[in-house]
């Protein structure tokens, strides 16, 4: 993919968000949430791919998927007024569909539209599927490195400007108070998947978070980016001013631990 190609890539995809503005002109405030976080994949995209030393076809192939990753969520939030896909339509199904009506990948080459619609297609799942050539993996694991990247600093600004109050949507409309889960907090702690039906607080849902530090990065870019940005820092601070240092002491110090030792590893190797 050109530099030519995802310029205008670009146009159409803002062209499209535009078309969701209200009748007075002016973008939803989830819908805006929406587009800046767009953005900030797509640049965390290229700096991951920066970082791993992608050839400049292949990082904006991984821009190109940053950028469309969450297209199906302007008519999702149109048409159920909620982002949570449980509640709804699978955003990132309903992103390929979109894509595909457009023809915004009309100017690939058949193997390429596979490979971004693939990035899509898979950035929202827990774990990629069996099946994708070493290629398509590399590009969902940008897609997703940079899209949870992104996330991280979402919700520290939500935090910030007061955005998560006005919208517990954001954090799929759950308790906002509480303690953690005790399977959830022993899950991020012992570096283990979660189980999303445990998650019944903002604590909880902020340690899914905590989780994706040490092991949800597949790139080690991603990994020193998110420690560069003191993501850990953030929540750690959040949760205990709310819950109390000892409730999460240990788990962050095995979440530090992991990363650090992780971190370490890479710049051993030159990374």
């Amino acid at each position: 993919m050109t530099a030519d190609f995802f310029a205008g890539l670009e146009r159409l995809y803002t062209s499209y968000v535009e078309s969701f503005r209200n009748a007075d002109g002016v973008l939803p405030e989830m819908i805006g949430l929406k587009l800046r976080h767009t953005r900030g994949v797509v640049d965390n995209a290229a700096l991951i791919a920066e970082g791993e030393g992608w050839s400049s076809e292949d990082a904006f192939m991984g821009r190109a998927g940053a950028l469309l990753h969450d297209t199906g969520r302007y008519s999702q939030w149109q048409e159920f007024g909620t982002f949570q896909d449980s509640k709804s339509v699978d955003h990132a199904q309903r992103g390929v569909e979109v894509i595909t009506r457009e023809g915004w990948l009309s100017g690939l080459t058949a193997a390429e539209r596979k490979m971004v619609l693939a990035a899509v297609a898979v950035h929202n799942r827990k774990e990629l599927p069996d099946g994708l050539d070493a290629k398509t993996a590399a590009q969902a694991h940008l897609v997703r490195d940079a899209d949870k990247l992104d996330i991280l600093r979402v919700f520290e600004t939500a935090v910030a400007d007061g955005m998560l109050n006005r919208n517990p949507e954001m954090a799929w409309e759950l308790r906002m108070d509480g303690p953690p889960s005790p399977d959830v907090l022993q899950a991020v702690a012992a570096g283990v998947s979660i189980d999303y039906a445990q998650v019944k607080s903002l604590a909880d849902f902020i340690l899914i978070q905590v989780g994706w530090l040490p092991c949800g990065f597949h790139y080690n870019t991603a990994l020193r980016l998110a420690a560069e940005r003191k993501a850990l820092e953030f929540r750690e601070s959040f949760l205990t001013e709310r819950c109390g240092h000892d409730v999460f002491e240990a788990c962050f110090s095995r979440v530090r631990r992991r990363m650090s030792m992780r971190l370490a590893a890479t710049e051993a190797v030159g990374y």
